[in-house]
C-alpha cells in the first residue's frame, strides 16, 4: 500500500466529529468586534464603533481593562509577541506596551488599505491582506517581507481573508467569502483542516492553547465564538513535506 493511500485512510479513522463545534459565546464590548488574541488567561478585542481596544473575561466577557487605539484608521488585527501587544491601524503595525498601551515601536503592513489579522510565530509577524488576500510573513523589526502565500481550496483562492492565529504548528485562518475557518502549515497553500465559521461575518482569530477563539463583526450581534479545533495530528513540516510527495 502506497504511504500516501495509508495516510488517507488513517486520517479517515480519525473522529472529526467535534471539529468546529462551539464551545461558548461571550459577548463583545463596543460593537463591530474585528481584532482578538489572548493574553496570560484574557482575550483582547477591538471595536470598530469607539475604537477601543478592551481586555475581557473569556468566562462571561466582563470588561477588564481598555486602551485606545494607536493611530487614526480602524483597528483590524491583534496578537502578542510575549512582552507587546501587537495592533493593527491602517496603515501601520504597532507594538504597544501593556497595560499603559504606550507604542513603542511600528512596522508598515504590507497593504496600506487592507491589512486585516495578525499572528505571531515566536519569531515573525504573520498579516493577512484582505484585497490581495495573501498571507504575509513580516521581520517584527523591520516590516519586510520574509515570505507569502495564497491560501487555496481545490485550486481556487480564498477572497477576503481576515483573521489569523498560530497554534504551534497551523497558521488558523479566517474567510470571509466562505464563512470558513482554515488552518494552514505554514507557507502551504492547502488547507489541513476547515469547518464552517459560527457567524456571520467571521473575523480574526485567537488561540488559547487549546481552543481558537473567532469574533463576529455585526452591528447587531456582537458575539465572541470559543470553537473545538478538532483533534492534533502528530505531524511536522518535515513530515508533511514527504507527505505531499506521494500524490
Amino acid at each position: 500500500m502506497r504511504p500516501a493511500l495509508l495516510f488517507i485512510l488513517v486520517l479517515t479513522a480519525i473522529s472529526f466529529a467535534d471539529m468546529g463545534d462551539v464551545i461558548s459565546t461571550i459577548p463583545a464590548p463596543g460593537g463591530n468586534p474585528d481584532g482578538l488574541t489572548w493574553i496570560d488567561g484574557s482575550l483582547w478585542i477591538t471595536s470598530d464603533d469607539d475604537f477601543m481596544i478592551y481586555e475581557i473575561d473569556p468566562s462571561n466577557g466582563n470588561v477588564l481593562s481598555s486602551i485606545p487605539r494607536h493611530g487614526n484608521d480602524y483597528l483590524t488585527g491583534l496578537s502578542y509577541d510575549g512582552s507587546q501587544l501587537i495592533s493593527c491601524c491602517h496603515p501601520w503595525i504597532y507594538f504597544r506596551d501593556l497595560p499603559s498601551g504606550t507604542a513603542t515601536d511600528s512596522i508598515l503592513g504590507p497593504d496600506a488599505s487592507c491589512n486585516e489579522g495578525l499572528a505571531w510565530d515566536g519569531s515573525s509577524v504573520w498579516s493577512t491582506n484582505w484585497s490581495g488576500n495573501f498571507v504575509y510573513e513580516l521581520d517584527p523589526e523591520t516590516g519586510v517581507e520574509i515570505s507569502s502565500y495564497y491560501p487555496q481550496n481545490g485550486g481556487v483562492g480564498y477572497e477576503g481573508l481576515t483573521g489569523l492565529a498560530w497554534d504551534g504548528f497551523y497558521l488558523w485562518v479566517t474567510d470571509q467569502s466562505s464563512d470558513m475557518i482554515f488552518a494552514n502549515i505554514p507557507g502551504d497553500p492547502y488547507p489541513w483542516k476547515m469547518f464552517p465559521a459560527p457567524c456571520g461575518v467571521v473575523q480574526d482569530l485567537a488561540w488559547d492553547g487549546q481552543y481558537l477563539w473567532t469574533t463576529d463583526y455585526t452591528p447587531d450581534s456582537p458575539m465572541v465564538y470559543q470553537i473545538d479545533p478538532g483533534p492534533p495530528l502528530a505531524l511536522t513540516p518535515a513530515t508533511w513535506g514527504s507527505i505531499k510527495t506521494e500524490f
